[in-house]
């Protein structure tokens, strides 16, 4: 899963973790209840799950893992706070020819 910045300035990209879920992945780079990420201008930054393809399965147990997802630029802050919202945020991203091998969020 891949963060992009495309903005001329700074990003960032802030994951609650639901408690009540648990995701290993997640879990490991969160520190406390969450996982920020600051993304400077025209950069990236990316979560590694090893998993081959995003299927709807697979986009759902991260999204379950979520409790509120918000990305915030300069000028707009976007939060997603129920389940649907975060699956149909990652499903627009995903990407590959047959199989669905990545998921990319362009912040714009």
């Amino acid at each position: 899963m891949y963060f992009i910045n495309k903005t001329d300035s700074d990003a960032k990209v802030k994951i609650v973790l639901n408690h009540k879920i648990e995701n290993n992945r997640l879990k490991e780079i969160a520190k406390n209840d969450s996982i920020v990420f600051s993304i400077k201008e025209k950069d990236s930054a990316n979560i590694y799950f090893g998993m081959g393809t995003w299927d709807g399965n697979e986009v759902e147990l991260v999204a379950n893992s979520i409790k509120n997802l918000s990305v915030e630029t300069s000028e707009i802050v976007t939060i997603y706070k129920s389940k649907e919202s975060i699956v149909k945020f990652f499903e627009k991203g995903k990407e590959g020819f047959w199989w669905k091998t990545r998921i990319v969020v362009e912040i714009e």
